[in-house]
């Protein structure tokens, strides 16, 4: 059996940074894949095409481009808000927020999103967020395994 349309993916796989020797920043093992239905959406995604027509068994290596992995890095994703309003936002303390933490919403969708610290200004009561995923404006090399495949259930 092979990827196609409208079949059920298992895959593991690792992404790295796109550089000599770039580190590992993202790791789907074999024993717990990514398990997803290849449909008309899904082969629209670079990273998911590149999988059609694979079988069982078969590994992959490709390369992406920010536009096409996490996409670019955006200024305007960078927000500018008050540490209060924002301590009072997330029910953290404003002394316990620090430079470069992250921190998860859900977005209208029911999505979970994240955003980074990006900077803190105590003195001034300014709190910089960056809304970027924390991948954007990186080329990455992708490195996997089809694990199964198979018809979806009727449910």
């Amino acid at each position: 059996m092979k990827v196609e349309k409208n079949k059920v993916v298992s895959i593991a796989y690792t992404i790295y940074e796109h550089e000599p020797d770039g580190e590992a920043i993202l790791e789907i093992p074999e024993n717990d894949p990514e398990v997803f239905l290849f449909d008309d959406e899904t082969e629209e995604i670079p990273f998911y095409s590149r999988l059609k027509g694979l079988s069982i068994g078969d590994t992959f290596s490709f390369v992406l481009e920010p536009e096409d992995a996490f996409g670019e890095y955006d200024e305007d994703e960078i927000i500018d808000s008050s540490l209060s309003d924002f301590a009072d936002m997330t029910d953290v303390d404003a002394k316990d927020i620090e430079k470069d933490m992250y921190f998860s919403y859900y977005n209208d969708d029911g999505e979970e999103e994240f955003f980074k610290v990006k900077n803190i200004n105590k003195r001034s009561n300014k709190i910089t967020l960056d809304f970027n995923h924390p991948f954007a404006g990186k080329k990455i090399k992708v490195e996997g395994k089809i694990i199964d495949i198979k018809e979806p259930d009727n449910e």
